[in-house]
C-alpha cells in the first residue's frame, strides 16, 4: 500500500468531499434556477398571449388580417418577442418576424397542436428560421367553444442559458476559492494534529536509541484534549518502561556476573538448537573464541561430537534431567561432567535445554596422582618390609643361635632396610610439610647469602664425592643474595649434588654455580654423567619416578629427592628445571626471586 503523510490523508478526502458537495449543491441550485427561469418566462409569455387574444379576436372577426399582422409586428418590437397568429387550419396570418405567405405550415408544432386541442401549449426547440433556441407558449382563441385560432409568443432561451452558464462558472470559481481557503485551513488543522504526533515520534525515537528519560511536553499537545490524554499515557508508559528496563538490565548484569564468576561452563539452547547464552567458562572449555555465538546453531559453533550427542538427548521430547561424561581432545585433553535439564518458560512449557559443564580434568589428574602415589609408596615400602620380614623370620627360625656370623649380617641388612624406611618416611613428611607451607604461604623467607648455603651443601656431599674421586667445584659471588629459607634451600641443593655424584662416573667433575639473572638468582648443578632421555624429563620431578628403577635402588635413595627440590623451589616462589642429553650429562637449575613477594 502506498504510504503518505497524515496531513495529506486528512486534507485530500475532506477537500474532495467538500468540493464535490459544493459542485453538486451548485448544480442543483442552477437546475432549480433554470427551472424557475423557464417557468417565469412561460408565465410572462402566457400573460402576453392572453392580453393579445381579445384584440386578435376582434380583428379576425372583422376580417382584418393586415391589422393582425401589423399588431404582431408592433407587439414583437415592443416586447422583444416573436408574436405569431395561426388559424385553426394551420395557416400563419400574422408574425412579428416573417411575412405570412413566406411562413411554413405551423399546425404540426407541438405547442400549436396543444393549443388547437384547447390547452396552453409550451415548447422549447431550435428555430431554423431564427437560428436560435426559442421557448414557445401558445394560447387558444376560442369562440363558441371552438378553437378558431392560436396566439403564440416566443422568446429566446439563450439569455437564460448564458445567465446559467455564467452562474455555473461563478459556482466553479467560488468552489475553487473555497477549496483554496479550505486547503489553508485544512493544512493548519492537519499541522495542529500532526505536530503533536511528530513530537511523540521524537520521544519514541529517543526511546529506541536508549534514552528512556524522554517525555512528551505539554506544549506539544497544541491544546487538544485527546493529544493531552495521549501525551499523559505516553509519559506514564515511559516511566513504567524505564523502571522495567532498569530492572531487566540489573537482572541481566547480575546474571552475567554470576555466569562469569562460575567455575562451571553454562550453555543454554532453544528447541531448534540455537544458542541462547553461554558464559566465558563454557567458551574456554569448548575452545569457542573470536565469534559471536549467540543466535547461531550450536552445530555451527561447537564441533564436539560427544557434546552434540549429549545435547540432542537433553533436547529430546519428554527428556528429564540427564547426565553424562564427555571427553574433549583439542586443544588439550579434558574430561567434563555434563548435566542437562529442560529449559522452560513462565508457563512451564519446554523451550530448550540448559547444559552445565564441570571440568573434571584436575580431579581425575589428582585421582591418578593419588592412585600412583599409593601404588608407588606401596611398592617402595614392600621391598624393605619384605626383606626385613624374611631375615627376621630366618633369625627366629634358629639362625640367631645356630649361625651367629650370618645372624649379624642379617641384622645389618635389616638395619639398612629400616634406615631406608626411615628415610622414605622422613622425605614424605618433609614433602607434606613443604606442600602445606606452599599452599598456606607459611614458609618464611628472608634475604640471605647464597654462597653460604651452597658451601654447606657441598660439604654435606664431600665424603661421597671423595669416595668416587669426583671433584665438586663451586662458583658463586660473595655478595649474591636472595629471599631464601636457608635450611630448605640447602636440602634441595644437597639432593641435586648427591644425585649428580651418584650418577656420575668416577673421576668426573660436578659444578655448582649461582649467578644473578634478569628474573632473579639462578642456581645450577651440572654433572658429566650418563644423561637422561628426553622422554623422561617432563616427569622427572614426580614422586617415586625413576628413569632406571634397578639402578636407582642399587645406588640407594628414596625416589623423592627431586620432588623435594621442586617443592622447595615452589616454597621460594621460584621454579625448577632440567636440561639433559644422553652421554653429555645433565644440568639441574633452581630459579629464585631476588626479594620475597607479598602474598597478602
Amino acid at each position: 500500500m502506498q504510504r503518505s503523510k497524515l496531513g495529506w490523508r486528512l486534507f485530500v478526502p475532506f477537500a474532495g468531499i467538500a468540493a464535490a458537495a459544493m459542485l453538486i449543491a451548485g448544480e442543483w441550485t442552477l437546475a432549480r434556477v433554470h427551472e424557475e427561469g423557464r417557468r417565469a418566462l412561460a408565465r410572462s409569455l402566457e400573460a402576453q398571449c392572453r392580453q393579445a387574444v381579445p384584440i386578435i379576436a376582434e380583428r379576425l372577426a372583422a376580417g382584418d388580417l393586415a391589422g393582425v399582422e401589423s399588431l404582431c409586428r408592433q407587439w414583437g418590437e415592443a416586447t422583444g418577442t416573436r408574436f405569431t397568429v395561426i388559424l385553426a387550419d394551420g395557416r400563419l396570418v400574422g408574425d412579428s418576424h416573417f411575412d405570412p405567405p413566406r411562413a411554413d405550415f405551423h399546425a404540426d408544432r407541438p405547442e400549436v397542436r396543444a393549443a388547437l386541442a384547447g390547452e396552453v401549449g409550451r415548447g422549447e426547440r431550435f428555430s431554423d428560421s431564427l437560428r436560435e433556441t426559442l421557448y414557445y407558449v401558445a394560447v387558444p382563441l376560442i369562440e363558441e367553444e371552438t378553437v378558431t385560432a392560436v396566439v403564440r409568443t416566443a422568446a429566446s432561451a439563450e439569455p437564460l442559458g448564458r445567465l446559467l452558464s455564467g452562474a455555473r462558472w461563478g459556482t466553479v470559481v467560488a468552489a475553487l476559492l473555497a477549496l483554496a481557503v479550505m486547503a489553508v485551513a485544512g493544512r493548519r488543522m492537519a499541522r495542529r494534529v500532526t505536530r503533536p504526533l511528530a513530537a511523540f515520534q521524537a520521544v519514541f525515537e529517543r526511546w529506541s536509541a536508549g534514552d528512556l528519560s524522554a517525555r512528551a511536553a505539554a506544549a506539544d499537545t497544541q491544546g487538544i484534549l485527546e493529544m493531552e490524554t495521549l501525551a499523559a499515557a505516553i509519559n506514564a508508559a515511559g516511566g513504567e518502561l524505564a523502571g522495567r528496563m532498569e530492572t531487566i538490565l540489573r537482572q541481566l548484569a547480575e546474571q552475567e556476573a554470576m555466569l562469569s564468576s562460575m567455575d562451571e561452563g553454562v550453555l543454554a539452547v532453544d528447541g531448534d538448537g540455537r544458542i541462547l547464552t553461554l558464559n566465558d567458562r563454557c567458551r574456554e572449555l569448548l575452545g569457542i573464541n573470536g565469534c559471536e555465538a549467540r543466535g547461531r546453531l550450536v552445530h555451527e559453533v561447537i564441533r564436539k561430537p560427544d557434546l552434540l550427542t549429549f545435547l540432542e538427548s537433553a533436547l529430546a521430547e519428554n527428556a528429564g534431567p540427564v547426565e553424562g561424561d564427555i571427553r574433549l581432545h583439542d586443544p588439550h585433553e579434558r574430561s567434563l561432567r555434563a548435566h542437562g535439564t529442560p529449559l522452560c518458560d513462565a508457563a512451564r512449557r519446554p523451550i530448550g535445554a540448559l547444559i552445565v559443564l564441570h571440568d573434571m580434568t584436575r580431579l581425575q589428574q589428582l585421582e591418578n596422582v593419588r592412585r600412583d602415589f599409593v601404588a608407588n609408596v606401596s611398592h617402595e615400602l614392600r621391598t624393605p618390609i619384605t626383606s626385613i620380614k624374611g631375615f627376621v623370620e630366618t633369625l627366629i627360625d634358629g639362625a640367631l643361635v645356630e649361625e651367629p656370623e650370618n645372624a649379624l649380617r642379617f641384622l645389618n641388612i635389616v638395619l639398612r632396610q629400616v634406615n631406608r624406611l626411615d628415610a622414605i618416611i622422613e622425605d614424605l613428611l618433609l614433602l607434606s610439610n613443604l606442600e602445606r607451607g606452599v599452599d598456606q604461604r607459611a614458609v618464611r623467607l628472608q634475604t640471605g647469602a647464597i654462597r653460604e648455603v651452597l658451601v654447606a651443601a657441598c660439604e654435606m656431599c664431600d665424603h661421597r664425592a671423595r669416595a668416587k674421586d669426583i671433584s665438586v667445584d663451586l662458583r658463586c659471588g660473595e655478595d649474591l643474595t636472595a629471599a631464601i629459607n636457608g635450611p630448605l634451600l640447602e636440602q634441595a641443593v644437597v639432593n641435586l649434588v648427591d644425585n649428580a655424584v651418584k650418577y656420575s662416573e668416577a673421576g668426573s667433575r660436578v659444578e655448582v654455580s649461582a649467578e644473578k639473572v634478569p628474573t632473579g638468582v639462578m642456581i645450577r648443578v651440572r654433572d658429566e654423567g650418563c644423561g637422561i632421555e628426553a622422554q623422561h624429563l617432563p616427569r622427572l620431578f614426580e614422586r617415586f619416578y625413576r628413569v632406571d628403577r634397578a639402578r636407582s635402588r642399587e645406588l640407594g635413595g628414596t625416589g623423592l629427592g627431586l620432588a623435594i627440590v621442586k617443592h622447595v623451589a615452589l616454597a621460594h616462589r621460584g621454579e625448577v628445571a632440567v636440561e639433559s642429553s644422553l652421554g653429555r650429562g645433565s644440568v639441574f637449575s633452581i630459579q629464585l626471586p631476588l626479594h620475597a613477594k607479598d602474598d597478602s
